[in-house]
């Protein structure tokens, strides 16, 4: 294979494994230790769950449709998804290769190179692994083409949720990864695991019999059923790091274990360089314990942690350096290091770890530190990151140093650091905008455009037209015309069109004489909007001419609307033949509005044969308003096996609506099977709105062994409304107790909604204590009102030393509020929070 740019491409093993093969604990599944600490033993038997049921029936739906399936395990550390990956597919897929590429580049590589055939396993095991920075976009982008390429093709993954909402959560500009979001919120990927096992307790119970390790986990979970995590000892490595420094681990074990969890919950991606945590565990270490360290204090600790002596290893060595040696980083435990990061959630580092920072093992981890710590207003710790991240060639630093500097050292450092980079001067641009600061954003938009950015010339356009000055708007799409960017003009168009400005039909005929096809759109609109269809049809009929996909739909509407089904039929035909069927929905929502419901039914069974998106959930929904039931399940079903659960859903929220709730139940089991839990919360949510709060229970209990605690957190909000207060603290209980940490702070904002602020406190410090940030946040507010500006301060602090990005103003609000010998608060607004050490914490 040849080189792509990032060293020779690697190819697969000439040798091959199964699932039956390979050692599962080579492919991530955690060992089961015996009562004495041996670790050589046979896997535990395995306890299906409702989720194992999901996962089986995509894999087999792989190997018997010659589809791609993209199934992706999300739950929390120890609950179980690495081993029910193993035994789904060594039970369906038992005679499937399965390939585990070590990194996001190999994964790329195989990927590009065509290496990976038909009837294969995937195996990206934290997949966040191969997803993370910029080589995560391109393995991305390329494993979206493999899913789209090859076939039968199985790709199976594994993540916590914090990691799922942080790789799929919309950010601005200077964050966008286009490819992984698509990939990862693309439909139908997802299956969540709870971490605890269901309540068959006979079937435990016998498991427990035959297992000495089984029966010992279930002693020690107790009433919570948090089994597995027993099972892994996960549990004993938290009660061991929770006891603090100088008990059973040593001051710098404590330090190294603390400082590697802080890294990775910062955004360090993968295993933590040694150079990183010998800088940074210092300062999480007093000044005796420094003392007392002695001069080969981390090998020491790295050793003890690293070696298994009869019991679990804290924290496990890696090398990412090329070629075979000794271990060059280290990750904690994922059990252990979730538990640490839960922890310590509202607490900022110290200098220390910042200092140290700069060591962090790809240019995309250093980024990502550096926007951690301007998150947590260390701006003296993120500008040096960001340096070091542009040095390292990283794509979006210098956007991020640029918007920094221009808010705590003015626009003339601002111009500096961007110098001429255009992504760096459209962020400023967005930034001033967003400030308030037109022309400010005007002139940083124009640099923007003469370094490159097409974007910059449409928002320069809109910029003087809302300011009320159309020839200059005008006179800037001319000038990006003539520079090849037509979007300008059609920007102005659609301002005026919205405005029902002059010169819009102008403005769109502009673009089309730029070579912008999407003007033929805005002049059809234009046309439809005075009422003259005959002349959108023609601009539509252009517009598909064009390219533009989405005009076949708008064809089909619009010949319906003058009467002539034969030519909307005839468009909806001619869009799906060249490749955009969308038509067909848009030809049966309107038969349907028109009282034709065969017709409309034959559309989107012409829809759902080119899988065109909800057309078989929108044929189960026509048969059931039609009376005719196992149609409607037909249809739901079809859609299931064609990778859409949602249809189920659809149809349980149609029976709750006419009350048949056995039917709702029926087809909310069917949803979650096919992988969509959200039926049963919206089930739940019924019953206890109907008055059935057993049923509601029933329904909530399903949800969560499907991995949906929402179900207990709707449940406590609805009790609390109703005045149940009783009701609602039992369910906010259950919920925190399935690891839902934002149930009490969603019920403190019901009780503060209601004016109860001192049970609303009492929910939000909850909240805070379960782990969630958000409640810090809450709570701040709160005392902020109440004029308690010392306790706001503090509350406010530990949301700020979250990342919380909203909790800043507040912070400097009740800083503003204390009394006259309070810190002055003036120059933090440009300095940030200085980067000191705090007092260490267990």
């Amino acid at each position: 294979m040849a080189d792509d740019g990032n060293g020779p491409a690697r190819a697969l093993p000439q040798r091959l494994r199964t699932a039956a093969e390979w050692d599962p604990v080579r492919l991530g599944v955690h060992p089961a230790p015996g009562p004495d600490g041996t670790v050589d033993l046979p896997r535990t038997e395995y306890l299906t769950r409702p989720h194992d049921d999901t996962l089986r029936e995509r894999l087999a739906r792989a190997a018997a449709t010659h589809q791609a399936v993209f199934a992706l395990l999300v739950g929390r550390s120890a609950s179980g998804k690495t081993r029910a990956l193993y035994e789904a597919v060594a039970a369906v897929l038992p005679d499937w290769p399965v390939v585990f590429p070590a990194d996001a580049a190999e994964l790329t590589a195989w990927a590009e190179a065509g290496a990976i055939e038909p009837r294969t396993v995937l195996w990206l095991n934290e997949t966040q692994r191969y997803l993370d920075g910029a080589m995560g976009e391109r393995a991305a982008r390329a494993l979206a083409r493999l899913l789209d390429d090859v076939a039968p093709l199985t790709v199976v993954g594994t993540m916590w949720p914090e990691h799922m909402r942080r790789l799929t959560h919309r950010q601005n500009g200077l964050e966008s990864a286009p490819y992984t979001r698509a990939l990862l919120a693309g439909p139908h990927r997802m299956i969540t695991v709870p971490d605890t096992l269901p309540g068959d307790h006979e079937a435990l119970a016998a498991a427990a019999a035959r297992d000495p390790r089984i029966a010992a986990a279930v002693r020690a979970a107790g009433t919570g059923r948090r089994v597995l995590q027993h099972l892994t000892v996960g549990p004993e490595l938290v009660r061991r790091w929770d006891m603090g420094p100088d008990q059973w681990f040593t001051a710098p074990e404590h330090a190294v274990l603390t400082a590697a969890a802080d890294a990775r919950r910062l955004g360090h991606a993968g295993g933590v360089p040694a150079r990183l945590l010998l800088e940074a565990a210092a300062g999480y270490m007093d000044s005796a314990a420094r003392a007392a360290a002695g001069s080969d204090w981390f090998p020491v600790a790295v050793s003890a942690l690293t070696t298994a002596e009869g019991g679990p290893t804290p924290l496990i060595a890696e090398r990412h350096e090329p070629g075979v040696g000794d271990p060059d980083s280290y990750r904690p435990d994922d059990y252990l290091e979730q538990h640490i990061q839960r922890v310590r959630a509202h607490r900022s580092p110290p200098a220390a770890f910042w200092s140290g920072a700069r060591w962090a093992r790809t240019a995309d981890d250093v980024h990502a530190l550096g926007r951690a710590a301007e998150q947590r207003r260390r701006y003296g710790s993120a500008v040096p990151l960001y340096e070091r991240a542009i040095e390292l060639g990283h794509g979006r630093a210098r956007a991020a140093l640029a918007v920094l500097r221009s808010g705590t050292e003015g626009p003339a450092a601002a111009a500096e650091t961007a110098a001429a980079d255009p992504l760096a001067w459209a962020a400023l641009a967005v930034s001033r905008e967003e400030d308030g600061d037109a022309p400010g954003a005007f002139d940083a938009y124009r640099r923007a455009a003469d370094a490159g950015d097409a974007w910059a010339w449409a928002a320069m356009a809109r910029l003087r037209e809302a300011e009320g000055d159309p020839a200059a708007a005008d006179a800037v799409a001319e000038q990006a015309a003539a520079a090849g960017e037509p979007l300008a003009w059609r920007t102005l168009g659609r301002m005026r069109a919205a405005h029902g400005a002059a010169g819009a039909v102008a403005a769109f005929e502009q673009a089309v004489r730029a070579g912008d096809g999407w003007g033929h759109m805005g002049l059809a609109q234009a046309a439809e909007r005075g009422g003259d269809l005959a002349a959108a049809v023609t601009h539509a009929t252009r517009a598909t001419g064009a390219g533009v996909s989405a005009a076949w739909a708008a064809l089909v509407r619009l010949h319906w609307a003058r009467g002539d089904d034969a030519a909307a039929l005839g468009a909806a035909v001619d869009g799906a033949d060249a490749g955009h069927p969308e038509g067909w929905s848009v030809l049966a929502r309107s038969r349907t509005a028109a009282g034709d419901r065969s017709g409309a039914a034959a559309a989107h069974r012409e829809a759902a044969a080119m899988r065109v998106g909800a057309a078989w959930r929108e044929l189960a929904l026509l048969a059931e308003s039609d009376g005719d039931r196992a149609a409607a399940e037909e249809a739901a079903a079809q859609a299931a096996r064609t990778g859409d659960p949602e249809a189920w859903t659809a149809l349980a929220e149609a029976r709750v609506e006419t009350g048949d709730d056995a039917g709702a139940a029926q087809a909310a089991a069917a949803a979650a099977r096919a992988g969509d839990a959200d039926a049963w919360i919206m089930l739940a949510r019924a019953r206890e709105s109907a008055g059935d709060s057993a049923g509601a229970e029933e329904a909530a209990e399903v949800a969560a062994e499907r991995g949906a605690t929402d179900a207990w957190s709707a449940l406590s909000r609805m009790r609390e409304r109703a005045g149940d207060r009783e009701g609602s603290r039992r369910a906010a209980l259950r919920a925190a107790a399935l690891g839902a940490s934002d149930a009490w702070t969603a019920l403190g904002h019901v009780r503060a909604e209601r004016g109860d602020l001192a049970a609303a406190e009492r929910a939000y410090t909850r909240g805070c204590e379960a782990g969630d940030t958000a409640a810090y946040t809450a709570l701040g507010a709160l005392y902020l009102e109440q004029g308690r500006s010392t306790e706001a301060c503090a509350a406010y602090r530990a949301a700020v030393d979250a990342g919380l990005t909203d909790a800043w103003e507040g912070l400097l609000a009740a800083l503003a509020a204390q009394s006259p010998r309070a810190q002055p608060v003036g120059g933090l607004r440009a300095t940030g929070l200085p980067a000191e050490d705090p007092v260490p914490q267990a």
